[in-house]
């Protein structure tokens, strides 16, 4: 009998449900065939068992494109005169559209390039990081506005956001693209292609787009500028009026993604910004990932926005977040990865998100918890347990090899090298009565991370134009990195490494900071000569001690903030030695042609006043008979 009753309730279903075998994920159907399956039930979908039902597949997607394109230019062929028509390119993504979880192997799909030329399509070999948009030929074209009576027209505007439109003069489509080519994959939360939709919606994330496509695209010298501080303006207005529309978060979210160029090392606004998120998001109940919520729709609240913006805002409000905390050397108080950060990871969403922003929301949600453990421990002690480091270091080890699969690009690969590079950053850090024999090792291996780190990005850079367009908080890790190896080099270690390579490895990250520049006298550009100096300075002394942090509050800032205290330290003792007294010197004596470069000649001094450091100018002037650079 039990076995009879047993039978009698067994599902007799062997087909997943419509939505689930879109979404490529198992069903789990309900014992009551009346009832949803899990999934549907959890996301409000409707769940229909349809045995003729067929998955949409990308290719047959991109075949329709195809067929529409070729029916626009049979239209329009008839009616113009043979010119050289212009192709465009639907750049290919770094991985294919439709993507199960992580780490689950499957085919490695590359888009393509479509022509209008009548040729079949192609496959495109470069790699570009991309995210989806849709074609529509039917756009209106946009509207021309102003800003504090600056008129920007509507070609302007196309031009500076990426639309599919019909060209007036040969009725063919041209590609009119900046930031949703070069910006928009690296933080997709902006869900919508059109301007005048966005415009409408909130303008100051449409100035928002428009000032970051100015970074690099800006048709006069004066627009970047400009937009810079009227934008600012416009931000810091929007965040002192509740409540703030998810447009404005969103706006607010990339002005902490790509800062203003003009931003001091400890005056980043972002900081402000993220708590300023944080608070709007929790109150529209962004982070429950639902739109039109009816428990936060509650008087002037009201959260009129889809699911699939409340799930791309809250994980780009995380992301942003918990970087800031890294490079700011603060405790991840504000990001909270929950589970709708977890459903966009895992790919439960009715919903398409690209897998490179998977990844990089993963590799978040790991350096949110490595934070996490060594604020607590750094609570208690001046230093971290090696064997903590080493666990987490494991652990994320096992998460990498998910991550960085087959399927994995250049770009994930480094994201998932970075949140390394962060945990063995604490290995800078020890506990008081540390091994050296074991610190050695461990330091080198960080060493050995942050070479990677920098060839890595100028190899993104040369297939991807990668260090024009990346995030700020990617420019800070270049930072780090550039700390481990200048410690190493003025290290006792350089006795078992090769002195050559590591100057090579700091030089590339100087070159780093020099193609990062988006104007003169911005951070990179600050950067790039305070780095200069510090190098040309390291190769003039040589010192027999342990690359250590003397900091250890600021977590995995610290080091930034040690390496730059004590290079200033140093200077300090070169203004104060007496003239007869000679620099110390690796072997006794300074080779002419490092004696005669000033490594104090390109630093903008400015950069000191973020730490207070108020150097006398008079101090600084080479003394009679006294090498360049070195002070009396």
């Amino acid at each position: 009998m039990p076995e009879e009753n047993v039978t009698a309730t067994r599902i007799k279903r062997n087909t997943a449900c419509t939505s689930c075998r879109d979404a490529k994920v198992r069903c789990n159907p309900s014992s009551d065939p009346i009832q949803p399956c899990q999934r549907c039930a959890k996301l409000s979908l409707e769940c229909v068992v349809d045995k003729t039902h067929k998955r949409v597949s990308r290719k047959s997607k991109l075949d329709e494109l195809v067929q529409e394109i070729q029916s626009i230019k049979q239209s329009v062929g008839d009616r113009s005169t043979p010119v050289a028509q212009p192709s465009f390119v639907v750049p290919a993504p770094f991985k294919e559209p439709v993507l199960p979880r992580l780490g689950m192997p499957s085919p490695n799909l590359s888009g393509p390039t479509i022509s209008l030329n009548g040729n079949p399509p192609t496959v495109s070999a470069t790699q570009t990081p991309a995210t989806t948009f849709v074609v529509d030929t039917n756009v209106e074209p946009s509207l021309p506005r102003a800003l504090d009576n600056q008129p920007f027209s509507g070609e302007d505007i196309d031009y500076y956001f990426q639309k599919w439109v019909l060209s007036r003069l040969h009725g063919v489509a041209t590609d009119m693209y900046r930031y949703f080519e070069h910006f928009h994959p690296y933080m997709p939360i902006v869900r919508y292609r059109d301007p005048n939709k966005i415009y409408d919606q909130g303008s100051v994330l449409f100035w928002t787009i428009i000032m970051i496509a100015c970074r690099r695209y800006a048709r006069t010298p004066s627009t970047l500028s400009f937009l810079m501080g009227a934008v600012r303006r416009e931000l810091f207005s929007v965040i002192s009026m509740l409540p703030l529309s998810i447009h404005s978060i969103n706006a607010l979210i990339l002005v902490g993604t790509w800062v203003f160029p003009d931003v001091r090392f400890l005056n980043d606004p972002t900081s402000i910004f993220s708590g300023v998120i944080m608070n709007a998001a929790l109150l529209l109940g962004i982070h429950s990932g639902k739109g039109s919520n009816p428990e936060y729709s509650i008087g002037m609240f009201q959260n009129n926005f889809s699911d699939e913006e409340a799930h791309y805002t809250w994980a780009g409000y995380c992301i942003t977040s918990q970087r800031m905390a890294e490079y700011r050397g603060l405790p991840p108080l504000g990001s909270s990865f929950n589970q709708t950060v977890q459903n966009v990871i895992d790919g439960n969403t009715p919903f398409h998100v690209p897998g490179s922003f998977r990844v990089l929301l993963e590799c978040q949600k790991f350096a949110n918890r490595v934070s996490k453990t060594m604020a607590a421990c750094l609570d208690e002690t001046r230093g971290v347990s090696s064997h903590v480091v080493r666990h987490l270091e494991e652990e994320f080890d096992h998460i990498r090899g998910l991550i960085c699969s087959e399927r994995a690009d250049d770009l994930d690969r480094w994201n998932a090298i970075l949140v390394q590079l962060e945990i063995q950053t604490y290995y800078l850090i020890p506990l008081p009565g540390y091994n050296p024999e074991s610190l050695k090792r461990h330091v080198i291996r960080a060493y050995t991370t942050a070479r990677t780190v920098v060839s890595v990005a100028l190899e993104l850079e040369r297939s991807h134009s990668f260090l024009r367009h990346m995030p700020h908080f990617y420019f800070r890790s270049l930072l780090t990195a550039f700390c481990i190896i200048y410690k190493v080099l003025r290290s006792s270690y350089m006795d078992f490494l090769i002195h050559k390579e590591s100057e090579q490895a700091a030089l590339d990250v100087m070159s780093a900071c020099r193609r990062s520049v988006v104007q003169d006298r911005d951070l990179p550009d600050r950067l790039g000569n305070l780095l200069e100096s510090i190098n040309n300075y390291a190769q003039l002394t040589r010192w027999q001690e342990e690359p250590i942090s003397s900091f250890s509050q600021r977590l995995g800032a610290s080091i930034h903030f040690d390496c730059l205290n004590r290079w200033k330290s140093e200077m300090d003792s070169y203004t104060v030695r007496p003239k007869s007294q000679p620099p110390p010197v690796e072997g006794g004596e300074t080779p002419a042609a490092i004696l005669l470069q000033d490594p104090l000649a390109n630093i903008d001094w400015s950069f000191m006043d973020d730490f207070d450091w108020n150097i006398e100018p008079t101090l600084l002037a080479p003394g009679p008979g006294i090498a360049p650079g070195i002070a009396p």
